[in-house]
């Protein structure tokens, strides 16, 4: 038999377009020619434009994020088994004494900040699982995480970092990271004004909620939020959503949908991002979660509830004040969320009452800011700032 011709390069190239890319990076090992392809930017670019259809991954951290692993898992393998087996993951610039979290993933990116508590300093590193790259670590900045968020500036095309870091007993600074080569700093930005909430806010006490402190980006608005608690009438809890304009670097407060008259318990809020839009998730006269998303970014009429969840289903009742935290939702129109008690778990937003429990093997000690929604890609900032297009697909 005559040996099979060599493929013309388009071919080749379409062919490699069309593999996941986890599957990709083993293949720069094959030739020259096909590292030097998967390896450029334009090809990193046109093959994550291809591949936003797929189905993400999540990754999370256990026992309080203070490892040097993350555990990884497919979406999908979540519908298919009840039993799902993650791969680990190691952030290998991460050393020393310290604690990281996640604020972020954009592209097939993960921004990490580490914390070491004596002294107290914070920096940041950004991390692609998928390909291993890791940046050069930020300037440590002198003080302790209190919120912050990452996400991707479509006006200055870039990668930016925004932290809230409390200094001392008296003083708070808000600080944003522009990654880019050559000329990254860290910036003093103006403070969020509390008092805009009617919160009696003092160096005591951040009223963001600790299951929010991680910035949900909303790609579509060029914005992070961020679920904010201000005082009400009497003892009841009013929620706020502040926001912040990677761009612009300003402020704007957004109020959340409208609650029954009649449901006048104090409640908590998980803010997350599904099908591209901000959503919500609160609780409703204590035996429901209703499930909300903005269609339209910033216009309060665009509110639509997607689902009453019973709690019963998901929660037993000591676990009732901890709410449902919304991660991901299927085609099918079902719904990946974080429960306290089961962790992971799965709802048929048609019929909520049949929800599925299933059980992600070593996700038991992670929190619920712990699992974040990305999407692998062969994406890094230093191998595109100069050609990558304002065209990405909202949320990717």
């Amino acid at each position: 038999m005559s040996p099979l011709r060599q493929l013309p390069d388009d071919i080749v190239e379409d062919i490699l377009l069309r593999l996941p890319a986890s599957s990709l990076v083993p293949l720069k090992l094959v030739c020259r020619s096909w590292r030097t392809l998967i390896s450029s930017s334009k090809f990193a670019d046109q093959h994550f434009r291809r591949s936003i259809l797929v189905d993400p991954q999540i990754v999370y951290c256990s026992e309080n994020n203070r490892h040097e692993r993350m555990d990884v898992f497919p979406l999908r393998s979540v519908l298919e088994n009840t039993r799902v087996e993650p791969t680990t993951k190691v952030a290998s610039m991460i050393v020393g004494k310290c604690y990281f979290r996640i604020v972020g993933s954009c592209n097939g990116l993960l921004c990490l900040i580490h914390v070491r508590f004596e002294p107290n300093f914070t920096g940041a590193i950004l991390w692609n699982p998928c390909t291993g790259f890791t940046s050069e670590p930020t300037p440590e900045m002198a003080g302790v995480f209190a919120y912050g968020g990452f996400g991707y500036d479509h006006t200055s095309n870039s990668y930016k970092l925004f932290m809230t870091l409390k200094v001392s007993e008296h003083d708070e600074r808000t600080v944003s990271y522009t990654f880019a080569p050559n000329n990254s700093s860290w910036r003093t930005i103006d403070n969020f004004d509390f008092s805009l909430l009617g919160h009696p806010h003092n160096r005591w006490y951040i009223p963001i909620d600790y299951d929010n402190m991680v910035g949900v980006f909303v790609s579509g608005s060029n914005t992070l939020n961020w679920n904010c608690e201000r005082y009400g009438f009497g003892i009841l809890n009013v929620e706020d959503v502040i926001s912040l304009d990677l761009g612009k670097e300003s402020y704007g407060i957004l109020p959340l949908p409208e609650r029954d008259p009649e449901d006048n318990f104090s409640m908590n809020v998980e803010l997350s991002l599904l099908r591209n839009c901000l959503a919500v998730c609160f609780e409703h006269k204590r035996t429901h979660w209703a499930l909300w998303i903005m269609k339209e970014y910033g216009v309060t009429q665009s509110w639509t509830r997607l689902a009453l969840i019973p709690c019963q289903v998901l929660t037993p009742p000591k676990y009732s004040l901890y709410c449902l935290k919304p991660l991901y939702i299927f085609e099918d129109n079902v719904l990946l969320a974080f429960s306290a008690f089961y962790n992971i778990v799965l709802c048929d937003l048609n019929n909520p009452d049949a929800t599925l429990i299933p059980v992600i093997e070593g996700s038991e000690d992670a929190i619920s800011n712990s699992f974040h929604v990305y999407r692998e890609s062969l994406l890094s900032p230093s191998s595109h700032y100069d050609d990558l297009p304002n065209a990405f697909p909202p949320n990717a």
